[in-house]
């Protein structure tokens, strides 16, 4: 009987071992990063500064205090369209709005900082390039409409997956045969 037992254990903590990479590698396809750098006109780096960044639309709002290096990073934020506000006493209110950030996107923004009366807003109306150069993975979103008009076999919603242009089904691929 207790032979039983442990075949038992020893096959459950296979089965945990073998799944476990599938299931754990998958929380970084659903969310995009944002770090940047605050400077002042002299390039200098700002610590201290109060970073904020919102999204309107949906409520999203996270902030946070730039490092002793002047460096910020924003981890986990859902894909959307943000704005991004840099406040520090003495120096007017950098504003960069239309920041789209996709899924499993990294950007980073550099901040800078003009010297003036408290109070005061510099607005920045440029975006940053949605083109991710620094980190290689793919991303792609399906939206609820997609869910609900698209045809799937068998009503599997898993087969929205092969939506993405990353992904591929056939087994020649994968080295199967």
């Amino acid at each position: 009987m207790r032979a039983l037992d442990l075949s038992r254990a020893t096959f459950l903590l296979f089965l945990l071992c073998s799944f476990s990479g599938n299931m754990w590698g998958q929380g970084e396809a659903v969310d995009a990063r944002l770090s940047g750098t605050v400077v002042d006109p002299s390039d200098a780096l700002v610590p201290g500064a109060t970073v904020t960044l919102s999204a309107a639309g949906t409520g999203f709002n996270r902030r946070l205090t730039t490092s002793a290096d002047g460096q910020f990073a924003f981890a986990l934020i859902p894909p959307g369209s943000y704005e991004l506000r840099v406040e520090k006493p003495g120096f007017n209110t950098y504003l960069q709005t239309n920041i789209v950030l996709a899924v499993g996107q990294s950007s980073h923004l550099s901040a800078k900082l003009q010297l003036g009366p408290i109070g005061q807003t510099i607005e920045v109306n440029a975006a940053p390039p949605i083109l991710n150069t620094g980190n290689p993975n793919i991303g792609s979103e399906v939206s609820g409409k997609q869910v609900v008009e698209l045809p799937l076999n068998i009503r599997n919603v898993f087969n929205l997956v092969l939506l993405s242009s990353s992904v591929n089904n056939g087994t020649r691929y994968q080295g199967l045969t």
